[in-house]
């Protein structure tokens, strides 16, 4: 057995015991070569009770909004007439439904899992779809009726099942977009050379970068600081990039796109909790390696309060 299969298999042990046992099974099943993607998925969903919370996207995107005006005095996106690229949208096509709400011209989004007919499945529909519409609709006002948004959501809205480095949209971003995604990507560099090729001269982004194991939220950087990074891959694979905040940065400017870092999550005593290995402590200063979430935004003319 690889040693990543070992490291992985207490997390997903734990995940066993904390979830609605039916998405346990959708999630066992999706791991077998004989299974229907589509309907696994579906039960994926419907089997999941934060999936089926209607404002949970919304209240992501609200809140680093909210935060990003109180902090660099940074203006909301205006969706209206715009083309967005969402990076890593999820099953539910992330925060693309929102956009088309608001009047997005067209949303592409990459998602190397994207399963194709799941999210347009009736039980889906009924289950997140309808409730994710009356939740916008008392967020943003009643902009349009559920079928016209259904309708928008058809014609308007591609999710393709690749990585950003072969995104094919056939336009240029007016606005680019993705929720803890970047930390994801093993070829970063790659991927964000494309994303600057596919970007409009004035593009407006929001990236929200989670520098945490994933794993345990009351322990975000045990195991990461506690070894080197190429022993951290060969015990538990790929799943994150383990770049730094100052790795971003580097990879954003190395790509032509300046970006502005505005700090979410700083918990110091989460770092001091952990028995640092040498490679971070000499590459990283405690403040840095303490940033667990971050978002990178184009530049403001504002200042962090």
């Amino acid at each position: 057995m690889k040693l990543e299969a070992i490291g992985n298999l207490g997390h997903r042990l734990m995940l066993a015991r904390t979830l609605p046992p039916r998405l346990v099974l959708a999630k066992i099943a999706k791991r077998l070569p004989w299974s229907n993607r589509r309907s696994v998925r579906v039960s994926e969903i419907l089997h999941s009770p934060s999936d089926l919370r209607p404002d949970r996207l919304l209240e992501f995107y609200r809140t680093q909004e909210a935060l990003l005006s109180e902090r660099k005095s940074r203006s909301p996106i205006d969706f209206r007439g715009r083309n967005v690229i969402e990076i890593g949208p999820g099953p539910l096509a992330g925060w693309g439904p929102m956009a088309i709400f608001r009047g997005a011209e067209r949303v592409y989004g990459v998602d190397p899992d994207w399963v194709d007919g799941a999210f347009s499945d009736p039980a889906v529909e009924a289950a997140y779809l309808r409730p994710h519409h009356m939740a916008l609709s008392e967020a943003f006002g009643a902009l349009m009726p559920f079928e016209e948004f259904r309708t928008r959501l058809a014609d308007k809205l591609t999710v393709e099942a690749r990585g950003l480095d072969a995104a094919q949209p056939e336009f240029t971003a007016d606005i680019i977009i993705s929720n803890s995604c970047l930390e994801h990507i093993v070829s970063l560099d790659v991927a964000l050379m494309s994303l600057a090729n596919l970007s409009a001269p004035a593009v407006r982004f929001m990236h929200l970068v989670n520098f945490g194991n994933h794993r345990d939220r009351l322990s975000p950087f045990s195991t990461i600081y506690e070894m080197s990074p190429s022993d951290y891959r060969r015990r538990y694979g790929n799943h994150i990039n383990l770049r730094r905040p100052s790795d971003l940065h580097a990879a954003f400017a190395a790509a032509g796109i300046e970006a502005e870092m505005t700090i979410v999550d700083q918990p110091h005593e989460k770092v001091a909790g952990v028995d640092v290995h040498a490679y971070w402590k000499d590459r990283y200063c405690t403040e840095e390696l303490a940033v667990r979430t971050a978002l990178f935004c184009e530049p403001t003319n504002g200042g962090e309060k």
